[in-house]
């Protein structure tokens, strides 16, 4: 209907039953007022964006956020633009079996959260639903049984399958002299990677499916491989002895092939000539990990069509190393990376591993021609264990020359040392953890810490443990600093020697000779004489001149060859700063028996690995957990979520197993917060009693400014259990069978309930809940579970084939045992003994930011809804007379709320700082997304190059530089990708807009700041740290130009999402409370000004001095209010906290104690008008209380006399009745 927004004016409505309520109740007349408000705003904003979407960056976002929902049947546009609105079966757009966001269409990363369509059941008559309706959104579509029949999984079946290889390969050698032949070699290398991505995507889908048989169907199913499109897929897992490695077991192997790709990546990034790499994809879902690779030509075909150049493939072999091969690799790797050559022992495994191996191996079971067996007898076999091989690289690695006549590197599973501080230490570690669980123990280890931390370091994992390469290259840059500072010390020394042998020198050429000068005195006898004598000292002076010169050319000649020198001693001092990185190996032979130099060589080469893992351990740590004290100063940032968090660790060379360390430093920062505190109030409350004297310095009383951030601790243990889970989760649902797994749903909802509860519910408490909804459609009953279940897979009876849903004891036991033994660590905020309400962590657990990050690091999607995070959660099976009877619904989070579970994908190319990102699958009804994979790096170093220009100019206030540096990067990275959406373009747009801002060029600079918020969300969708400092930059402009209302609104999304991902306790949160506070004082609305100060005074600051600029301003507002009592009680709280940190003769403590006063004055006024205002008020009221008691002794009497004369008036009537009838 259509009505009046005005409340007092009579309404008019279509129906009347509406129009009656509307009526009789004014606040539903003002809700359906604010309705009909919010109505006409919304089509007013859509017919804006209508209007701008061309040229507004934000507009093409907004309408696919509005419209959630479409169609991805590919009929046409006209469904794709519609969204649902619920209804029955026969009301869902037909084409497709499941419904995608259009959001998905524009974000390359999937959102965690899903908005679901409004479903009721029937013919809009039942209940609203706000869960998947499965069988309904299953709906009826002819043409899917064709489309299942004519996919083909990302195979090109226009003409010949491609050649990855072959294409990557050509592109990488295109020539790249100029600019443009850049340009386009970045382009086609772009393009095939992206292209291959996307294949194998598809073809691991294709494997999962079972529509790809395996290569070795006789062999076990988790030894298959299989080649599908030209790409070959293996499983990361222990291939058996037959192969040669290092590392032993299915952990060491996944994390084998998870650095392996990194390193392809990082080789891929130094673009070595003649030395190729594989492209390599790693897909993870459901617990499996999946290696995707192009084919090296030739080797699927035999020896003949390739050959071994460097390292080995069979375990009983021996490494072989080419010339030119190695020649290559210490080009490449030996100076790109800083990786040593040295000698190993061509049998390098010990003599026990190789038995086992013998002993265990698989023999082919005919003697295959060319093999080790046939060429070499016992003696050559003897003679090869006393040989060495010179390796610039891991042992592991192989370099294979193709049929093609390339040489390509394959398995480089380091290219760094092994980590020592997770060495043993009577293996030659550092023994850093060993000495910590020591102290712990004299200080008193909880029983907790006993159990769920391992006493060794006894681990097939961390056998796989390496240094991050930036702490390499940090150690490294510091040491060349140090080098250059003492050569620099020692070259001034030289110099000042120099100069005093030249004054020296010339001291003496400038005395002349006694006996020289005396010859022509004594022999001053004839004009002869004395013109020999002028002749010889003309000829000293000249004698003296040809000696200056001769020796300043010697001098010359001798600093050509001293700085020749100086460069060679320069160039070996680097080359003696590369790391070997096979040291602290197992089961590796000893080279003390073959060449003593090098095991000389090796023990220094360990020594070396200790120091740099010694240095992580005392310097780079602590000075992180300082850095982040200090963030309010001059410290760094502090990251908003895991992800920016792991790559702030990873920037410092810190590797994420760190994290346990890094809690405990905090969790003994915050302690000795709390400790320096309390004595410096307790100092201060003495000081004001009198009790103790005041130094004239004024330092008795003072505090510590910075205070650890709690936000740190709460971010640390959140990325650990959130990290912890998801391998806990994996190996439940590998336990079922994977992606074969009949019932994940039940599996995720439940343990993600278990997860982010305090505890588990009674029947007593699960029954008054499920009461309480009065038949809510929420409920989910026996049938909905049953159809979740793929009953009849595993056989007869699936109850005992499937593993039983875990209770949370089970869980968080799991998990804390996890977390113990990859980060050394007992939690204190998560699982505690008197849950999340209890004393220990007040509440600092953070429930919705964890199970965001555990939802976005194992690729789950959920329903976006309210769920009740940090209750009590059901998670389990309906038991019935001792069997199996059913599943239970889990709660908060049920299993239809358990939208979709993505694979992960790790492309070795890829550009962003984490390892494994969420990504869609291709071909799974999913036809709206673009690009289903992460974006990639791009192979242009002048795009960097120029942004890095940019970037510094930007720092120095060149800010016309630039721009011009900015704008030319961004168009770089867009002739190579096609699109703007890349984190390049992202950094060039956000230099763009701030160096608009600062030119006052505010137009540009609104426009620039638009487009890096909308490429950010289209990067990392709404909710993540760079589209939280996109919101903040954003705000600054547009508050800097005056657009307040504007500004305000970017500033309380960036709360939002600052609530979001790091929770209520995060430092920013404060700030921008007080931000907004600030613009609100100065537009004139000092009661929300007031409120938002409160806010902001209820967060916790990293700087206490924060505190009192809060404290003094809130004083302020008051005082504008009249409010003085409550100014005065602010700004007390300000002063004690200026005298506690700046002390009492500090500037700012004695401007606020004149303003206390001053306050004080004017409080004790008001205080005294209040009371005379009261006692005037008691007074009129008593006046009040007298004048109406006497009106109502008045009204009583008036109504006695009244009464009186009434009664006497119905007496003389009655009397005269009473007369007639006698």
């Amino acid at each position: 209907g259509v009505g009046s927004t005005n409340g007092t004016e009579d309404a008019c409505y279509s129906h009347a039953l509406a129009d009656c309520l509307l009526r009789r109740s004014p606040s539903l007349r003002t809700a359906w007022s604010r309705a009909l408000s919010a109505a006409h705003k919304r089509s007013a904003l859509l017919r804006d964006v209508s209007l701008n979407e061309g040229d507004d960056a934000l507009a093409g976002l907004f309408r696919p956020a509005v419209s959630p929902f479409s169609d991805n049947s590919g009929s046409g546009s006209s469904n794709a633009s519609t969204p649902y609105y619920g209804g029955s079966a026969s009301n869902y757009p037909t084409g497709s079996s499941a419904f995608v966001p259009r959001i998905d269409s524009l974000v390359t990363r999937p959102a965690w959260l899903l908005s679901l369509p409004s479903v009721r059941d029937g013919d809009f008559t039942g209940p609203k639903r706000s869960t998947w309706d499965h069988s309904a959104l299953h709906g009826w579509n002819a043409t899917r049984p064709e489309e299942e029949l004519t996919n083909v999984y990302g195979m090109d079946v226009r003409g010949g399958l491609r050649d990855w290889n072959e294409e990557l390969q050509t592109a990488r050698e295109m020539p790249g002299e100029t600019f443009p032949e850049r340009t386009e070699r970045a382009r086609l290398v772009h393009k095939v990677l992206t292209d291959f991505g996307t294949a194998a995507l598809s073809g691991v889908r294709a494997i999962l499916d079972g529509h790809v048989l395996p290569m070795n169907p006789n062999e076990p199913a988790r030894s298959h491989v299989h080649l599908h499109n030209n790409i070959f897929f293996s499983r990361a897992v222990d291939p058996g002895p037959d192969t040669f490695k290092i590392l032993q077991g299915d952990a060491a192997a996944r994390k084998s092939a998870s650095r392996d790709a990194s390193n392809t990546g990082t080789l891929h990034r130094l673009d070595v000539p003649g030395l190729h790499t594989l492209a390599t994809v790693l897909v993870e879902y459901l617990g499996q990990r999946i290696v995707c690779q192009s084919v090296v030509p030739g080797i699927l075909h035999g020896e003949r069509s390739h050959s071994l150049l460097y390292g080995a493939v069979e375990t009983l072999s021996a490494l072989r190393c080419d010339v030119d091969m190695h020649r290559l690799l210490e080009g490449g790797i030996g100076e790109g990376c800083m990786v040593a050559t040295r000698r190993v022992p061509a049998h390098p495994l010990t003599d026990e591993r190789m038995d086992f191996v013998e002993r265990y191996r698989i023999a082919p079971p005919l003697p295959q021609p060319g093999s080790k067996e046939n060429e070499e007898d016992g003696g050559e076999k003897k003679d090869q264990k006393e040989k060495s091989v010179r390796v610039c690289g891991p042992v592991e690695m192989k370099g294979i020359l193709g049929s093609d006549g390339r040489k390509y590197v394959l398995d480089c599973t380091r290219l760094t040392p092994r980590d020592a501080n997770w060495v043993s230490k009577f293996k030659g570690g550092t023994g850093r953890w060993e000495d910590h669980n020591g102290t712990l123990s004299l200080n008193g280890t909880s029983p907790k810490t006993k159990l769920v931390v391992p006493l060794d370091l006894e681990d097939d994992e961390w056998t796989a443990c390496v240094l991050r390469p930036e702490l390499v290259t940090n150690y490294a840059e510091m040491r060349i600093n140090e080098y250059l500072k003492e050569n620099a010390v020692s070259a001034r020394k030289k110099d000042g020697n120099k100069e005093e042998k030249r004054s020296e020198n010339n001291a003496d050429a400038d005395k002349p000779d006694l006996k020289e000068s005396a010859k022509p005195s004594e022999e001053k006898k004839d004009e002869t004489t004395g013109a020999a004598a002028a002749a010889e000292e003309k000829d000293w002076v000249d004698v003296s001149k040809d000696k200056g010169s001769a020796t300043e050319s010697y001098d010359k000649k001798d600093d050509n060859v001293n700085v020749s020198h100086v460069a060679k001693i320069e160039e070996e001092y680097i080359r003696s700063l590369r790391y070997n990185v096979n040291v602290f190996l197992p089961f590796t032979r000893s080279i003390e028996l073959i060449d003593e130099e090098e095991h000389a060589q090796l023990k220094r080469d360990e020594e070396e690995a200790r120091k740099l893992a010694r240095h992580l351990w005392d310097k780079v740590i602590p000075n992180l957990t300082r850095d982040v004290r200090s963030s309010g100063g001059k410290g760094v940032p502090l990251p908003a979520d895991g992800r920016s968090l792991t790559e702030l660790i990873h920037r410092r060379g810190i590797n994420c197993r760190y994290l346990g360390r890094l809690a405990e430093l905090a969790r003994k920062e915050e302690l000795e917060d709390v400790v320096a505190f309390e004595k410096a109030m307790a100092a201060a409350s003495k000081l004001a009693l009198g009790t103790t004297s005041s130094p004239s310095d004024g330092t008795s009383a003072r505090a510590p400014r910075f205070r650890m951030p709690v936000c740190w601790l709460e971010l640390l243990e959140c990325e650990m259990v959130a990290r912890a889970a998801k391998h806990v989760l994996d190996s439940y649902i590998l336990q079922e069978g994977g992606p074969s797994a009949t019932r994940p749903a039940q599996t995720i909802a439940s343990f993600l309930s278990a997860v982010v509860s305090v505890g588990e519910e009674g029947a007593a408490e699960t029954e008054r809940r499920t009461t309480g909804r009065g038949g809510n459609a929420d409920s989910i009953d026996q049938e909905e579970m049953s159809a979740l279940t793929l009953f009849g897979f595993a056989g007869d009876d699936d109850s005992e084939s499937s593993s039983p849903i875990r209770g949370r004891d089970e869980i968080w036991s799991d998990i804390e045992s996890e977390i113990g033994r990859r980060y050394r660590y007992t939690l204190s905020l998560y699982n505690t003994k008197d849950g999340d309400r209890g004393k220990n962590n007040n509440g600092r657990a953070l429930y919705a930011p964890l199970l965001r990050r555990i939802c976005q690091r194992s690729g789950i999607r959920l329903v976006a809804k309210r769920y009740d995070l940090g209750g009590k959660c059901v998670c389990g099976t309906i038991a019935g007379s001792g069997q199996y009877s059913g599943l239970a619904a889990s709660h908060p989070i049920a299993p239809t709320d358990v939208v979709d579970v993505l694979p992960l994908v790790k492309h070795a190319a890829s550009a962003s700082g984490e390892s494994f990102a969420p990504c869609f699958f291709v071909g799974s009804g999913n036809t709206t997304v673009a690009n289903p994979l992460p974006s990639l790096h791009v192979l242009l170093s002048d795009a960097q190059t120029m942004y890095e220009v940019g970037h510094a100019n930007l720092n120095s206030g060149n800010f016309a530089v630039a721009l011009d540096c900015a704008r030319e990067a961004s168009a770089m990275y867009q002739r190579v990708l096609d699109t703007p959406v890349h984190p390049g373009v992202a950094k060039c747009l956000k230099v763009t807009a701030v160096a608009h801002y600062h030119r006052d060029e505010h137009g540009p600079a609104l426009a620039a700041a638009a487009r890096y918020l909308a490429v950010s969300i289209s990067l990392d969708g709404f909710d993540s740290a760079d589209v939280l400092n996109a919101h903040m930059t954003m705000a600054d402009i547009l508050l800097g130009t005056g657009r307040v209302p504007e500004g305000i609104r970017h500033l309380r999304a960036a709360q939002f999402l600052m609530e979001l991902m790091a929770g209520g306790n995060y430092a920013g949160i404060s700030g921008t409370y007080y931000r907004m506070g600030s613009h609100y004082y100065e537009a004139g609305r000092f009661d929300d000004s007031l409120r938002l100060y409160e806010l902001a005074s209820l967060r916790r600051s990293e700087d206490r001095m924060f505190d009192c600029l809060i404290a003094r301003n809130s004083a302020g507002v008051l005082a504008h209010l009249g409010r003085f009592k409550q100014a005065f009680d602010h700004e007390k709280k300000a002063y004690q906290l200026y005298v506690t940190f700046l002390g009492e003769e500090h500037d700012a403590t004695k401007a606020c104690s004149s303003t206390l006063i001053q306050l004080m004055k004017l409080a004790v006024e008001q205080e005294k008008r209040s009371k005379i205002q009261e006692k005037e008020r008691v007074k009129m009221t008593a006046a009040d209380a007298v004048a109406d008691q006497i009106r109502a002794d008045e009204e009583a009497a008036i109504w006695e006399e009244t009464k009186i004369s009434t009664n006497k008036k119905s007496k003389k009537k009655h009397g005269g009745k009473k007369k007639g009838k006698k």
